[in-house]
């Protein structure tokens, strides 16, 4: 099985037989581009690589259930691929909440507002209104 520090990046099946490894054998070196080893350059990155995997998993999504329903509407079946649409479908949402909506809720930036906001009112600033810029528009 491959480590972390491995360069292969593809699927990597491994088991007591030895091992197969599917894939375009060779993963861009991120140490290279994060030399100094920036928390923010990893998050941001982190964030990026969810956002592509959600992009890449809804393609699939409606390239294999175009796939079936064609499958399905020349056989002459039931239309079994609606369940199939619709549980998959289920999923695809709730990565996509999870991935575009979920962390204005409850991720990093929220909790660093809720910070800001309990600091304020235990000093006696508290403010109904969410935080915007008062300051005259630039001409």
């Amino acid at each position: 099985m491959a480590d972390d520090r491995d360069d292969f990046d593809g699927i990597d099946i491994s088991g007591p037989w030895g091992g197969v490894r599917i894939g375009s054998g060779m993963r861009p070196n991120w140490d290279a581009l994060d030399s100094d080893g920036d928390p923010e350059y990893r998050r941001i990155r982190r964030k990026v690589r969810r956002r592509l995997n959600f992009f890449r998993n809804a393609a699939l999504f409606v390239f294999i259930v175009g796939g079936l329903a064609l499958l399905d509407g020349v056989t002459g079946g039931g239309w079994w691929v609606q369940w199939v649409a619709i549980i998959w479908g289920a999923f695809i949402g709730l990565e996509f909440f999870t991935t575009f909506i979920g962390p204005s809720f409850w991720g990093k930036e929220a909790e660093e507002r809720m910070v800001r906001r309990e600091m304020e009112r235990r000093r006696g600033r508290a403010s109904i209104v969410p935080d915007r810029d008062d300051s005259p528009p630039k001409a």
